[in-house]
């Protein structure tokens, strides 16, 4: 018997929902641990080992845990990023617990990639993983499905109305997809493909443009997602408002 759980890795943050509930949010960021001096149980408690038979073992700050070293993630073949394929792990690995558990994964990637990354992301993720962080997990991965997120999106609504066309704008951190559809009598959604797809473009700009922005008010560099659910920074020993400089980038995006 397994445990589905659904994880999005997206560019901005990875969800992840099982099917008793459980649930997991966190940024995207992740890179190899540094080596440093050994503190004992005083360093870097947040580090986390993943190990596969595919792949050498490795140790990883994630998510908060990673923001001064880490760059957010970007990677059009999600099949071939190990960090992709990790951070996805983990946030399964974080709904389990401890001990071996046996788990049916289900995974997105947008309309526009979905073709050509279904079949080579699902074999990549369907492995047998180990994590160790204080504690070990071991995740047997015995099937995955990969699902168009966009078409994800439009499936998960509850309230779409019968005989209609349907349009759906999925705003992610560096992809949107888009797609319309037309919905039967009962209200299923039949996607319309030639009007459907992936625009390279998302929250990402919007923070960009907003660290440019204070670097040439404060001379002060941030990366873009170190603004991420900011509301003031810390320059020159001043405290600074962003929330009107970061709402005016998100209308110039919009």
């Amino acid at each position: 018997m397994s445990t589905p759980i659904a994880v999005d890795c997206g560019h901005g943050f990875v969800k992840a929902l099982a099917a008793n509930g459980a649930q997991t949010l966190f940024p995207s960021l992740i890179c190899p641990a540094p080596a440093g001096i050994d503190l004992g149980r005083f360093g870097q408690q947040d580090a986390i080992t993943v190990a596969t038979d595919r792949y050498p073992k490795m140790r990883y700050l994630v998510g908060d845990a990673a923001r001064l070293r880490a760059t957010s993630l970007f990677s059009q073949d999600k099949a071939a990023d190990l960090a992709t394929l990790a951070l996805t792990w983990i946030a399964a690995g974080r709904l389990t617990g401890p001990g071996y558990h046996a788990i049916t994964l289900g995974a997105g990637v947008p309309l526009a990639w979905y073709a050509s990354q279904q079949g080579s992301l699902a074999q990549a993720l369907t492995q047998t993983v180990r994590l160790e962080n204080g504690h070990g997990t071991m995740l047997a991965v015995i099937d995955s499905t990969i699902y168009p997120q966009g078409i994800g999106a439009l499936a998960a609504q509850t309230d779409v109305p019968a005989r209609a066309l349907v349009g759906l704008i999925d705003i992610g951190y560096r992809t949107v997809d888009f797609l319309l559809a037309e919905t039967d009598e009962s209200g299923t959604p039949r996607p319309i493909l030639d009007r459907s797809g992936t625009y390279s473009g998302g929250m990402h700009q919007a923070y960009l443009g907003l660290a440019q922005s204070i670097e040439k008010d404060t001379g002060v560099h941030w990366e873009p997602h170190e603004l991420v659910d900011r509301d003031s920074i810390t320059a020159h020993g001043r405290t600074i408002s962003i929330v009107n400089p970061r709402n005016q980038a998100i209308t110039d995006l919009a």
